[in-house]
């Protein structure tokens, strides 16, 4: 029977020959590195909608919601008239909780309990199944972990070990240290199991915010992150590499570092591609627009007017128009609005007579999410049947 052991909470200084050190120091220059990507905002955003889509799909399944990608691809397509069943709202709330983080923190800002309990608060709303009946409250009970030869603390001791770790993560450290940081928390808050329930989702939307502190910045311009494919991949594995951190052992947490910042590096490593346009257009969009074409989900005419927009990035009403040779002003005219209300076409103002190519949240999702698939940026292990086809 498993016994909770006290560990104490400090950072690992590694040795100059170990592998962290090695990931640690490419993981500075990417901090430091700033993108000077040419994808277009317009699509950048629509690329992070994306992603966060597949964060919140990886982040759920790995407490056992079983949506496959595809599903959940087809229930976004259905515009939300119903309303949702309990495991699609988990990942709307996930995704909720993500928005709230990049509006309401700042890169550099200190993490608070009040700012964690209200992650807990959105993570677990309107949820039956994994629900919690006292959304952002520290559980009041002794809690086990299923399969888990770790016993978090008793219920009275959460509220001591939260401020230990709170003031952890905002510790005046050099900076060589945020990221092993980054790592240590994420073992830590689950080691502690402060929440009745939630706490795997909670834990990795902090992750997610402690790399936005520590300076990956995800606005125009920035990065597009998924942290939590680092997770979902293996999920056993993932187990596993957390049971090595609970021992206390230095060994253990260096293990775990080195698990959790290998799989950050290759993640950022990935999505990085994502803001060379020339690579966005010839590997995700412009097959994600001939999957439609095969698929008779647009017409030839539609086809190459968007195919203008594809090539071009921001196309003006100009370069739409010129598709259309053989038809009439007032029919280019309609063909564009038609566009538009489908949202394939994004105006990049209100009002605007420039277009970027629209496709997160119409039939083209099938296609781009097909092509993510292709090239590495989606898990397998969250569409074991293939999407999109």
């Amino acid at each position: 029977m498993p016994t909770f052991t006290h560990h104490s909470l400090e950072l690992i200084n590694p040795a100059f020959d170990s592998e962290l050190v090695d990931i640690l120091t490419e993981l500075e220059y990417l901090r430091r590195l700033r993108l000077s990507g040419t994808t277009p905002a317009p699509l950048f955003y629509q690329l992070k909608q994306i992603f966060h889509m597949l964060e919140s799909l990886g982040s759920a399944r790995i407490e056992g919601n079983h949506t496959i990608l595809a599903d959940l691809v087809e229930n976004r397509l259905e515009g939300g008239v119903q309303e949702p069943a309990d495991q699609f709202r988990e990942m709307e709330n996930i995704e909720r909780a993500m928005t709230y983080i990049e509006e309401q923190f700042s890169p550099g800002a200190p993490v608070t309990e009040r700012l964690i309990r209200e992650l807990h608060s959105l993570t677990v709303a309107a949820l039956s199944r994994e629900g919690d009946p006292t959304p952002g409250t520290y559980r009041r009970t002794s809690v086990r972990i299923a399969g888990a030869g770790h016993l978090p603390p008793d219920f009275l001791h959460v509220p001591g070990y939260m401020e230990e770790l709170v003031h952890f993560i905002n510790g005046d450290d050099p900076p060589k240290y945020d990221l092993i940081k980054v790592a240590l928390a994420h073992h830590r808050f689950g080691w502690i199991h402060p929440f009745h329930n939630g706490n795997g989702r909670v834990v990795r939307l902090l992750t997610y915010l402690l790399l936005i502190k520590f300076g990956f910045n995800v606005h125009a311009g920035g990065r597009v992150l998924n942290p939590t494919a680092v997770f979902c991949n293996d999920r056993d594995l993932y187990y596993r590499m957390l049971a090595q951190a609970d021992t206390g052992s230095l060994e253990g947490r260096e293990t775990w570092c080195i698990y959790v910042l290998r799989g950050i590096l290759e993640e950022l490593r990935k999505v990085d591609r994502l803001a060379d346009f020339s690579y966005l257009r010839e590997k995700i969009l412009t097959p994600a627009l001939n999957h439609a074409v095969e698929r008779q989900m647009v017409t030839r005419q539609e086809a190459s007017i968007l195919s203008s927009a594809v090539r071009l990035g921001i196309a003006k009403t100009g370069d739409l128009t010129r598709t259309m040779p053989d038809l009439t002003s007032g029919q280019r005219t309609y063909q564009i609005k038609k566009l538009v209300e489908r949202r394939m076409l994004r105006p990049i103002t209100e009002g605007a007579r420039q277009y970027a190519f629209g496709f997160s949240n119409n039939i083209l999702l099938r296609g781009i999410v097909r092509a993510l698939l292709k090239e590495g940026f989606v898990p397998s292990s969250l569409n074991a049947n293939g999407a999109g086809s």
